[in-house]
């Protein structure tokens, strides 16, 4: 499969499974909250390798769909054997009639995207009157919290390199402000939790890991990145730990 940032799909699908689990308790409480039925119509802006209309599906809803820019990404989401209707097309001129769903939603989008707004602006536009649009997780890097120090380092160089790579790092704090900007009404705006028990002694896992030496890859030596981890899991297993990026999520009815 062809590589994306020097990844495989594969990698990439770890990781979205693993977005897909940390945010599973917030995707629950807003499905719970709405309460669509097992048939509605659902509709994922960046789809990606579908982790979470897999996830979705095994929550029991049948009538899913799905749309990303990455031909690649799409094919690989077709080797899953779910029925799922994919379609390569761009968030900013979605290929459905006006009202064509019940629930559109995205999931670590909007802070890659150019124009926010008018994606939102799409996904009201293809959902029903009464229907719902959905932003189920969107990350605030620059209130990012790492301790103990130097730590914090790391999470400044990281946040630094998405910044260069185009990433809206301040994205979360402005869901409220875009879903009104969108004319959504019965907005509302929250925060996943935090929790640091002494059951929480593991570092983040090899494709995390990945991930941040992808990211760091042209600022820090091989040398720092290896020191860094050594730190992170040090301090996992010291129990002192704490990382901390708020990641906000919003949903709100077309009027």
């Amino acid at each position: 499969m062809q590589d994306f940032r020097g990844l495989s799909r594969q990698v990439w699908h770890q990781r979205y499974l693993a977005q897909a689990e940390w945010t599973a308790h917030i995707r629950q409480y807003l499905f719970k909250k709405i309460n669509p039925p097992c048939n509605e119509r659902i509709l994922e802006i960046g789809s990606g390798t579908s982790a979470v209309l897999q996830a979705l599906h095994k929550e029991g809803f049948v009538s899913l769909s799905g749309i990303d820019l990455d031909q690649p990404s799409l094919s690989y989401a077709k080797t899953s054997g779910e029925t799922f209707r994919l379609a390569q097309a761009d968030g900013m001129c979605l290929p459905f009639v006006d009202g064509s769903f019940g629930i559109t939603f995205c999931h670590f989008l909007l802070m890659w995207v150019r124009n926010p707004l008018q994606i939102l602006e799409e996904m009201v536009r293809v959902t029903r009157n009464k229907g719902w649009v959905i932003s189920l997780a969107e990350p605030d890097h620059h209130a990012r919290i790492d301790y103990p120090p130097p730590l914090d380092e790391l999470g400044y160089h990281q946040t630094q390199a998405l910044g260069s790579q185009g990433v809206d790092v301040t994205m979360g704090r402005k869901l409220r402000s875009l879903f009104q900007q969108a004319g959504l009404v019965d907005v509302e705006v929250g925060m996943l939790g935090a929790l640091w028990d002494d059951n929480v002694s593991h570092s983040p896992g090899e494709t995390e890991w990945i991930m941040i030496q992808t990211d760091l890859a042209d600022d820090l030596s091989a040398e720092k990145l290896l020191e860094y981890r050594n730190l992170d899991h040090h301090a996992y297993q010291n129990k002192t730990r704490i990382l901390f990026i708020p990641t906000f999520y919003a949903l709100g009815r077309p009027t």
